[in-house]
């Protein structure tokens, strides 16, 4: 029996999908479906935790000590970002074998470094939950998107997001990454507008920098009452779009200098079990030793991300 810890029991960790059965978007519900995982919980809010703990029939960590660190598998770190470098820190340091971390994975370049380092040294293999690369139906774009740069180059992005560049640009930096094996490096990153509507470490910005050579430009929406998450690939004959917060993704190809959709290539529907996939993977790590994880990755766009932030103006704490 894998033994595991959810340590945060807000939105992600088991509120999204509370009041929704046919939704899998938390840790919580994810490890529930599993008959061989054994689920605890803990969460500063004693009656959350105790009510997600009835509901899931899971255990419930009273009291928080970082020696218990030391008795499970598997430890879902799903608490504000400020919280994570040091549950991250404990937990590597008690050698636990997976931790899925949320994401960003911290706030400041000092800590994102102390982690590096502290990582190797160790044996944990830690997931960063930039939930789309985990998805099958992404692993299938990847493929199409590569076979189609093989044709085709690719001209333009456009990245359209809300709260927070750190937090929420960064799944789409992520997928960047993730489809084309190639870094971020921000070059000639220009910002034209910004503002911390969300957070105060993290400003909501428009801009544009180079990936691949190739132009990005970042819309960055404040004030709208619904989630904004699109990217948009330009390519000479093609173009595709990931669209509604990256639950569709929608191909379209060159027709007498019109673009039409091939409706056979369209995918849908594609998060809402996210966490199913995400759980497997992290649990994978646990029989296989030797399958890398994502955490060097995030770590590093992490801190680039927070190099563009510091200088905008106002101070990352």
């Amino acid at each position: 029996m894998i033994k595991a810890l959810l340590i945060g029991c807000g939105n992600i960790g088991a509120g999204y999908d509370l009041d929704d059965d046919t939704k899998v978007w938390t840790h919580a519900k994810a490890y529930s479906l599993r008959k061989d995982i054994s689920l605890t919980v803990f969460d500063e809010d004693h009656g959350r935790a105790s009510m997600i703990a009835s509901k899931y029939g899971a255990q419930q960590l009273d009291k928080w000590d970082e020696i218990f660190l030391s008795q499970f598998d598997i430890v879902s770190i799903t608490t504000p970002t400020t919280t994570h470098f040091d549950y991250l820190y404990k937990g590597i340091s008690r050698n636990v074998p997976v931790i899925i971390c949320e994401k960003p994975v911290v706030e400041n370049i000092d800590d994102a470094e102390k982690l590096e380092i502290l990582y190797n040294s160790g044996k944990t293999r830690i997931l960063v939950n930039y939930i789309r690369r985990f998805q099958p139906a992404y692993a299938t774009a990847k493929d199409r998107l590569q076979a189609l740069e093989k044709q085709q180059s690719l001209k333009a992005i456009i990245i359209k997001y809300k709260r927070g560049f750190l937090n929420n640009a960064s799944h789409a930096l992520d997928l960047l990454e993730f489809f084309f094996e190639t870094p971020c490096n921000f070059a000639d990153f220009y910002c034209s507008a910004f503002e911390f509507d969300a957070f105060d470490y993290d400003p909501t910005l428009t801009g544009s920098c180079k990936y691949m050579e190739l132009p990005v430009s970042f819309i960055g929406t404040t004030g709208t009452s619904y989630g904004v998450f699109e990217m948009e690939l330009f390519f000479g004959k093609a173009k595709v779009v990931v669209c509604h917060s990256g639950n569709d993704i929608r191909y379209y190809y060159e027709q007498n200098g019109h673009l039409k959709e091939n409706i056979s290539e369209k995918q849908s529907g594609i998060l809402d079990d996210y966490m199913i996939p995400v759980i497997k993977k992290a649990t994978g790590y646990l029989k296989n030793k030797n399958e890398p994880d994502n955490f060097m990755q995030a770590v590093e766009l992490n801190k680039k991300i927070i190099h563009v932030i510091s200088g905008l103006g106002k101070k990352v704490s």
